[in-house]
């Protein structure tokens, strides 16, 4: 099933007629292959507000900013800036404006040269002013530290924001809501984080294929990486073995490929399986996406998601005090 899936996606990815997914994945319009009839993307759940984020702490402007929660996480997580801190990102790849300014349109977002679609969290952070003034002070900390002194100084960042805000004891923790490993050593600094803090265990999406490979003997079994496979890095990402995550625009494209879809990041720390996610958030007006929304916004297939994520929150957090 394996060498089907790999080869199966090689080919397709090398079709003419694809069509863009979120968080910089890219599928075709054909499919690997299909489970059988009785294959339900849903079926391993066991039974809308705005982004919620800490103030920032302007007495102490020497440490990161955290966000214990939202919407879909139940525990912390730490973002940087969307575009700026993704170098490898492709289709996917948008801006927010910086604190205070617009760009040169008058606008508060601005699409990478090969976007293809809108990234939430560059929306997100467009929108809100809390959540942008809260990355950008992240971007410019560790910049800071990363020139003073290399991934040693970002990690002792790291460390002493994550004391500071009580959160070195935490038993689960996303890296990058929004953004990404932007350099080998900002990499090396999160896994020196993660060995450093043994209990805790660490996950993040990526599109910094090179810098995965290139650290793959180095990674603890507490830091779980997910690709965000697109059309750019999916050979990489097969070639390599790495585990990878797929958006779709539809439960039946899930289906086909055999995916099961993650409503609430369970499967993303929870697992060590490939999986899909369900195309979500605001789109270009005409885009594909924006259609596929509307589509799935009629047959309810977001209502059922919210429901999957209300019957899977036990069981979840249950596993999460048992790490």
């Amino acid at each position: 099933m394996k060498q089907l899936l790999r080869e199966g996606l090689l080919r397709h990815l090398r079709l003419n007629e694809t069509i863009a997914g979120n968080c910089g994945t890219h599928y075709t319009k054909q499919f690997m292959f299909e489970e059988g009839e009785d294959f339900d993307p849903f079926g391993h759940i066991e039974q809308d507000t705005e982004v919620i984020t800490e103030p920032i702490d302007t007495l102490q402007d020497c440490l990161l900013g955290f966000s214990n929660s939202n919407t879909k996480l139940e525990w912390p997580y730490f973002s940087l800036p969307a575009g700026y801190t993704c170098p490898m990102a492709t289709v996917c790849k948008n801006f927010a404006s910086k604190p205070g300014q617009k760009f040169s349109d008058g606008k508060s977002i601005k699409k990478g040269k090969e976007a293809e679609m809108l990234c939430y969290a560059a929306r997100a952070q467009a929108q809100y002013k809390a959540v942008k003034e809260k990355v950008f002070k992240n971007m410019d900390l560790i910049m800071k530290a990363n020139k003073e002194g290399g991934s040693e100084a970002m990690a002792e960042l790291i460390l002493k924001s994550l004391k500071y805000h009580g959160l070195d004891k935490e038993k689960l923790f996303r890296i990058h809501e929004s953004g990404d490993f932007f350099n080998k050593e900002y990499m090396q600094a999160w896994i020196k984080v993660a060995n450093t803090l043994p209990g805790t265990l660490f996950y993040a999406y990526t599109t910094s294929i090179p810098l995965w490979i290139a650290n793959k003997g180095s990674i603890p079994s507490n830091l779980k990486l997910i690709a965000s496979m697109d059309k750019n890095n999916a050979k990489s990402i097969i070639d390599n073995d790495l585990r990878y995550s797929l958006v779709v625009y539809s439960p039946e494209q899930a289906k086909e490929l055999g995916l099961k879809i993650d409503v609430d990041d369970s499967l993303a720390w929870g697992s060590d399986e490939n999986f899909a996610l369900l195309l979500h958030g605001g789109q270009h007006a005409g885009s594909d996406a924006a259609e596929a929304l509307k589509k799935n916004k009629k047959a309810g297939v977001y209502d059922k998601v919210k429901q999957a994520y209300k019957q899977n929150r036990q069981s979840k957090l249950d596993r999460i005090r048992k790490l």
